[in-house]
């Protein structure tokens, strides 16, 4: 990972969860990045070869203990079990007030598609999926709703949310989100309910399409 892709986190405006694929130096480098912007802040750092359902009640209940100010968690993690990505998947819906978590993962591979939903996913190898949101956000709505017909068409809900996170990467990297908060707000409920029981792909992303500015 170049350290370019960690400059689409914003201190001054954090989400309230990330997921990091893992490189030489990205969690050395995240870790520096936060403790400098929140020095102030409740800084938790952990080092998990294996991420399992104990591990993650723990993060759970710190996470809910009453803290003073910000709550950082840091965590560097080897692997993670479904059980303890199960665990993590209410708290990341229904996120403590300024708290915020940094999952360095080595193999994201594996990270099932609700919790990967549920948070600001940042691929280290990955520069076609940013390309896909700068097109994206440069079309006019009518260009938008032509470049989603394969997805729609398809019903292929991992490339509507491939799509979604690039896009909102785009907006945080352009400021977008500090001037247009409601439509960050859009994208983040609309990655949510993706794969819910009953939810229409084509309302859910043709209601991004006309909601975007364009850049």
């Amino acid at each position: 990972m170049t350290m370019e892709h960690l400059q689409v986190i914003d201190t001054a405006n954090l989400h309230h969860a990330y997921i990091i694929e893992d490189d030489a130096g990205v969690f050395d480098a995240v870790r520096q990045k936060l403790t400098t912007a929140h020095n102030t802040a409740e800084i938790h750092v952990r080092k998990f070869d294996s991420l399992g359902i104990d591990d993650s009640r723990e993060l759970v209940h710190l996470a809910n203990m009453r803290s003073l100010g910000r709550q950082l968690f840091i965590c560097h993690v080897g692997s993670c079990t479904r059980e303890a990505q199960n665990a993590l998947l209410k708290l990341f819906e229904e996120p403590p007030e300024r708290t915020h978590f940094f999952l360095v993962l080595a193999d994201v591979r594996n990270i099932l598609p609700t919790l990967r939903s549920r948070v600001w996913f940042i691929d280290a190898k990955n520069n076609t999926t940013s390309d896909e949101g700068i097109a994206f956000l440069a079309a006019t709505p009518a260009q938008r709703i032509a470049l989603l017909e394969s997805i729609i068409k398809e019903r292929d809900v991992r490339a509507a949310e491939v799509l979604l996170q690039s896009i909102e990467t785009q907006l945080y990297t352009t400021g977008v989100h500090r001037t247009h908060p409601q439509v960050v707000a859009h994208i983040i409920d609309a990655r949510r309910v993706l794969r819910d029981k009953g939810a229409s792909l084509k309302v859910l992303l043709e209601s991004v399409a006309v909601t975007l500015p364009t850049l």
